[in-house]
């Protein structure tokens, strides 16, 4: 019978190579759908691998190494991926990624949460991806939440408002470019119909009554709260008595 050091071992084997395939298939897909739990725990490796990958790179250029193939081979950290894989890895992240980050030394991903699997065991669902790409995973995400709640008739709630503040600031016409996108997302999620301004599937409407629990307008009292759960019904911690510390019996001897 084996042991539990060795199972142990080959647990955590296992989990080191599927943190290696990770991080080797976002740096090639800019983003993957995976589960939460595993999303969650290959996040710092990737964070460390493009981090130390990119700063070991700076050192071999001020060093006068300009060549791509000399830099891959004298970068030691290029070792963490599977070795099949390392030249295409190593080449898009001394190239595109290292163009793409040039103001970045850290937060190079960001986790998005998704729906639970449709599957026998609902397993909770994220997006982990590559910041600032071009598939742009939560600016269309946030854009899919706006359009469900317009269709429904609702307002946004504060959380949702600081993400699409977060997404359009910075960006040149930002709000009215949302806009635009918001109206493509109806269209592609919820089969919305411009001309009769009604949704034509008819599981999407069923789809559109489930109401958020929580927020103002269904009843709930924390509808401005950025930490008000659209799942579960949250009340407000109410508020403390003030307490008081009793005298101590030494100093009350002492008078």
């Amino acid at each position: 019978m084996a042991s539990s050091r060795s199972l142990f071992s080959k647990v955590k084997r296992h989990h080191k190579s599927i943190n290696k395939n990770l991080c080797a298939n976002i740096v090639r897909h800019d983003y993957l759908v995976t589960g939460k739990t595993k999303a969650m725990r290959a996040q710092p490796k990737i964070e460390s691998f493009l981090s130390k990958m990119l700063a070991r790179d700076d050192e071999l250029v001020k060093q006068g190494i300009t060549d791509l193939d000399s830099r891959l081979s004298k970068n030691q950290h290029l070792n963490y991926v599977h070795e099949p894989l390392r030249k295409e890895i190593g080449s898009k992240v001394l190239t595109e990624l290292k163009d793409r980050y040039k103001d970045r030394s850290a937060g190079f991903t960001r986790i998005i949460r998704l729906e639970p699997r449709l599957s026998e065991d609902k397993a909770a669902m994220s997006v982990i991806e590559l910041v600032d790409s071009e598939f742009e995973i939560k600016y269309w995400f946030v854009a899919k939440v706006v359009a469900r709640l317009q269709l429904q008739g609702l307002e946004l709630d504060a959380l949702t408002k600081r993400h699409v503040e977060k997404l359009t600031k910075l960006r040149p016409d930002g709000i009215e470019k949302f806009q635009n996108d918001v109206e493509i997302a109806k269209k592609q999620f919820f089969s919305y119909n411009e001309e009769t301004e009604e949704v034509e599937d008819e599981l999407k409407k069923k789809e559109l009554e489930n109401l958020p629990n929580n927020l103002s307008y269904n009843g709930g009292i924390l509808g401005e709260a950025l930490l008000a759960s659209k799942k579960f019904p949250t009340k407000s911690r109410p508020s403390k008595e003030p307490s008081k510390i009793p005298l101590s019996p030494f100093l009350a001897n002492s008078n």
